[in-house]
């Protein structure tokens, strides 16, 4: 009996073993401690340091980083310029009642595209909500954004979403939810998924140093930590949980150091230097396909704006709290001026000022063309409110969607049918 029982135990602990093997993991690191007799509490804050590659002045500090061509440098500017002004028509437009909902991301671009790029097409995306410019490298349109924005026929989601949670499948973007810290579940899933199947594919997480908060966050990262996932954990810490600030949020140095309690890998990055972002991504990617588990990213930003159009950020951005804010700011300063400076001393501007503004006004006239494309389309078909929700409809949403349509026969002027499609 106790043969069979250590027999049955071994093929579970093999099972076990297979299921969750990695290659860092000791065994005497779980069960072998240095014992000693003085008592004595561990009541330190461990600093970490924040990784730079290129100075406000766009000038470089470490030559080996310098890795990005002059293509890939106009694309990012590109992106990063046409985001910032984006956010200006976009956000104008909601004041004027044209669409419901917007969040700028000004002053976040460069983290947004510096780990976007870094990683593989084929690697999944799991957003928040503030990372148009990541959709914009994988070759969504300010157009496509603005009809889910719109939430009219052409939205990819049909309208049935809150403004900016989207997905675009075939460009492994999941989809994003308000809710914070949802998404970090599913990420440690996915990335676990593809650990198991042998894939060259990692799930990336993009959240807010307020999601950090959220019990999902800790359950995610344990679980990616635990169970070997390949998922790298990108915080953009960008200084406000809507109104609640940093010191606030947490008492701990920020969200990296987070990662030692949870036994993997993590950095902090300068979230205005595209090429610290570029460089931490591409490398924490590599960590994770070699060591087979996930690593933590933070990057330093600042939120420029409002947290949403629902939000007033001058209410609590008083002068008397801002004073160790505005030193923050000048020390990390604006991503596109830093990569500005940087490309013109390289030659490949000769007035970055210039190039911003000309991608600027052309970014605002394809915009404000979209918003009057947009004027002229009509809501997806109400109907559509039912379908994709279970692969086959149950008989209580046949019976709901039924009772729908008849109501509003009964009553067909009381509702504004005619503004949908369908």
């Amino acid at each position: 009996m106790l043969s069979r029982s250590l027999k049955s135990a071994s093929r579970l602990l093999g099972a076990r073993a297979l299921s969750t093997s990695q290659p860092w993991k000791n065994m005497d690191y779980y069960y072998h401690y240095d014992y000693h007799n003085k008592m004595e509490f561990i009541d330190h804050k461990v600093r970490f340091p924040v990784f730079r590659v290129m100075d406000l002045e766009g000038k470089i500090l470490a030559p080996e980083f310098e890795n990005l061509s002059q293509d890939y440098l106009q694309k990012a500017l590109e992106i990063m310029a046409t985001s910032r002004q984006m956010d200006v028509v976009y956000n104008n437009a909601q004041r004027q009642n044209r669409i419901t909902f917007y969040m700028t991301g000004t002053y976040e671009e460069a983290a947004n595209v510096g780990a976007i790029s870094a990683i593989k097409d084929t690697d999944a995306l799991f957003m928040q909500y503030r990372e148009f410019p990541m959709l914009m490298w994988r070759g969504v349109t300010p157009l496509q954004i603005l009809n889910n924005l719109k939430g009219n026929t052409d939205d990819v989601v049909a309208g049935r979403c809150l403004a900016l949670m989207t997905t675009y499948p075939e460009r492994n973007v999941f989809p994003s939810s308000a809710p914070l810290g949802n998404r970090n579940p599913h990420s440690a899933g996915a990335g676990y998924y593809f650990r198991t199947q042998k894939q060259d594919r990692i799930a990336m997480c993009v959240f807010g140093e307020g999601s950090a908060s959220e019990g999902d966050f800790h359950a995610s990262m344990n679980f990616a930590a635990t169970l070997g996932s390949q998922t790298l954990f990108f915080c953009r810490n960008n200084c406000y949980a809507i109104s609640t600030f940093r010191e606030d949020q947490y008492a701990g140095d920020g969200i990296a150091p987070r990662c030692i309690g949870y036994g993997l890998p993590g950095i902090k990055v300068d979230g205005s230097d595209i090429f610290a972002v570029y460089n931490a991504v591409k490398k924490a990617r590599e960590m994770i396909m070699e060591r087979k588990g996930p690593v933590l990213v933070e990057a330093y930003t600042y939120r420029g704006g409002d947290h949403s159009t629902s939000d007033s950020a001058a209410s609590y951005r008083t002068p008397d709290v801002m004073g160790p804010v505005n030193k923050y700011f000048e020390e990390i300063g604006d991503p596109i001026v830093r990569l500005g400076k940087y490309m013109q001393s390289k030659g490949y501007l000769k007035d970055y000022k210039a190039t911003v503004k000309s991608i600027e006004d052309k970014t605002r006239a394809e915009c404000l063309a979209n918003l009057k494309k947009i004027d002229q389309t009509k809501m997806p078909y109400y109907m559509r409110v039912f379908d994709d929700v279970y692969n086959e409809m149950p008989w209580n949403l046949k019976e709901q969607k039924k009772e729908l349509e008849e109501h509003l026969k009964k009553h067909p002027n009381v509702y504004p049918t005619k503004e949908f499609s369908g």
